[in-house]
């Protein structure tokens, strides 16, 4: 009687099993990103969140996490290499704190137009690069999207010359190629995290800011500053981060589903702001600045020494890649 027992529970815990399944792991992902919820970055995000999360039946759980919740761009690098955030984003320059290649990618004026950019970031050289900072550093780079050209605004006066910009305490990013190109320009450069520069604006402690306008636009920065320059000094692809480790936990499956979703965003992702620039300077203006265009000849003569400290303080490598970039057709 005993064995028919054991053999019956067998049997019924056989059939459960077959019934009920084990739950699938889940995968939680949150995407951490500086920028406002309506700007086009974040909406991409969402966008990939929903695929990924949609194509693996609910095994990924991804969120997205706006304007700077889950801390500044320097932070979310940091997190992905801690394992405290899966996904985030940053700028080639901001990755040079890391690997100083990397802001070769965001050299003043080495960039003829977008598809330029698009063919560098996406094909041998930007591929190489992302080799690098993986190597180096444990994030894995899935690709680019795109911010387009960082303009200047402040509220002093309209920057059409170079020298427009002496004495303007200027807002940059944590960047060294974009702090050492304002100050080639003349600015004083002020390099201060994002989520104080519309409080700094407001408080004068700082005269202006350089961003692309889709930023300029999504964190309302018209309200307090009257004056947008054209300057276009400084294309910033926006590179789209995962920890390295958290991708090679994840089933093979669910990562192909990750790079699927990321290559399915992109095309619209870069059109998106693409479609935006021409409208926003509209929109900028019908808001009450005033937006000039500058002399780009000016402006590109002063960037020799960039180039010369860049190369200087990264190595014969740095010239090598500026070569390429500029071969690119």
């Amino acid at each position: 009687m005993k064995r028919v027992l054991a053999c019956a529970v067998c049997v019924v815990g056989v059939l459960l099993s077959v019934a009920f399944p084990a739950a699938a792991e889940k995968y939680v992902i949150k995407i951490g990103n500086v920028t406002a919820p309506d700007h086009p970055l974040n909406v991409s995000f969402e966008k990939m969140a929903a695929i990924m999360n949609e194509k693996s039946g609910g095994r990924i759980e991804a969120t997205v996490y706006p304007s700077g919740q889950l801390g500044s761009l320097r932070a979310l690098a940091e997190g992905l290499q801690l394992g405290t955030i899966e996904m985030g984003t940053q700028s080639p320059g901001g990755l040079a704190s890391f690997l100083p290649l990397m802001g070769v990618l965001e050299l003043p004026y080495i960039y003829r137009n977008n598809e330029h950019v698009y063919k560098t970031v996406d094909g041998p050289i930007g591929l190489e690069l992302n080799e690098k900072i993986r190597e180096k550093t444990g994030i894995r780079i899935l690709g680019y999207w795109m911010n387009l050209y960082r303009n200047t605004t402040n509220s002093k006066r309209p920057v059409v010359l170079p020298d427009d910009f002496k004495g303007l305490k200027i807002r940059v990013p944590e960047t060294k190629t974009v702090m050492d190109t304002i100050a080639a320009l003349g600015g004083n450069p002020v390099p201060m995290v994002f989520g104080e520069v519309y409080t700094a604006l407001q408080q004068g402690i700082i005269d202006g800011q350089e961003n692309p306008l889709s930023i300029i636009w999504a964190s309302r920065l018209y309200e307090v500053q009257k004056y947008l320059s054209l300057t276009g000094h400084v294309y910033s692809p926006v590179v789209i981060m995962i920890s390295d480790d958290f991708f090679k936990k994840l089933p093979e499956d669910l990562r192909k589903i990750v790079v699927e979703a990321f290559e399915e965003v992109r095309p619209a992702a870069r059109k998106m702001v693409e479609d935006q620039e021409t409208e926003l300077v509209v929109q900028l203006r019908e808001k009450g600045m005033e937006v000039n265009t500058v002399e780009p000849e000016a402006f590109q003569a002063k960037m020799g020494g960039v180039y010369d400290d860049f190369v200087k303080s990264v190595g014969k490598e740095a010239q090598e890649f500026i070569d390429r970039i500029k071969d690119v057709r």
